[in-house]
């Protein structure tokens, strides 16, 4: 038997965000959140100050997006306003594990309701020994079980781990998903790999129209580890005290509030744990909150 064994570069050259190709220039933009913005479809923006080239390299300064106020007649999603009742393509959803979504009011706010997918594999134990998987970029759920003899010998060599043909596997420091198919040769691009989604406006379109700041999980003295999709939402309680110095005219939105790039605040909040949190305009329209984990 010959075995195909395809070896992994880790080098970014361009990814691919709905069918259109976007230039990293340069830069590990993921660092600063930008992918929350990537998967809301909305507008970047490039500002090539001193104070920008400095901080942020050649990455977005800020984003224009839709759907960032109160709204009792329309979602959005991905750039597109939805009326109510409308529904959503599935094939936009499918890989979210959402489906059959379409909008309704929610009081002063809409959001989207959607029937969620119950795979099949999930609560179940791992497949038996020299069984797998297969995965593909499209799809929320496994597509089948392969059991040894495989009918497809190609694997991936990542990192120094071996994965078998439609094994997922996730790029290190980076918001990528690839599932490994005959023919990659190491590009983070389609139809090998994919940026993550991150479905926030299916599902947290009440805190996005409360213009509530996105929380990232982050572990301690992993400084590089990109801020790829929040874990959970900061919303505004009229309260907090700003501190820092503004850096630049741009403004982040958070509730009724406007917050200079440069400006953050600190709180404790006690959902679903106590937890120290610090939330700070880097990247406008949104400010980006972060707690540090063990």
């Amino acid at each position: 038997m010959t075995v195909k064994v395809l070896f992994v570069s880790s080098v970014l050259s361009t990814f691919y965000f709905f069918n259109q190709i976007h230039p990293i220039r340069g830069e590990n933009c993921d660092l600063y959140g930008t992918l929350l913005y990537e998967d809301m479809g909305c507008k970047a923006s490039y500002d090539n100050s001193v104070y920008y080239s400095q901080t942020l390299g050649r990455c977005p300064s800020k984003f224009d997006c839709l759907g960032l106020k109160k709204s009792s007649e329309n979602c959005f999603l991905r750039g597109k306003a939805y009326k109510l009742n409308e529904m959503v393509d599935s094939r936009v959803t499918a890989g979210l594990c959402d489906l059959g979504c379409y909008c309704q009011q929610n009081d002063d706010t809409t959001n989207f309701k959607c029937a969620t997918v119950d795979c099949p594999e999930w609560g179940v134990k791992e497949p038996y020994p020299g069984c797998y998987r297969k995965y593909s970029l499209d799809d929320c759920c496994s597509i089948r079980e392969m059991c040894a003899p495989y009918e497809n010998s190609t694997t991936c060599v990542y990192d120094g781990k071996v994965y078998k043909e439609g094994e997922n596997f996730l790029p290190k420091n980076s918001c990528w998903r690839c599932v490994c198919q005959e023919g990659f040769r190491g590009k983070l691009e389609k139809p090998f790999c994919r940026r993550r989604s991150c479905g926030v406006q299916i599902k947290n379109q009440e805190k996005l129209q409360e213009r509530c700041a996105p929380l990232y999980y982050k572990r301690k003295y992993r400084e590089n580890d990109p801020l790829c999709c929040p874990t959970s939402w900061i919303c505004s309680e009229g309260n907090e005290k700003l501190t820092g110095r503004p850096r630049t005219d741009k403004m982040c939105l958070f509730g009724q509030r406007l917050v200079r790039v440069g400006q953050k605040f600190e709180k404790t909040i006690e959902s679903p744990r106590s937890m120290n949190v610090t939330c700070e305009c880097k990247v406008p329209p949104l400010l980006t909150c972060v707690t540090y984990v063990i």
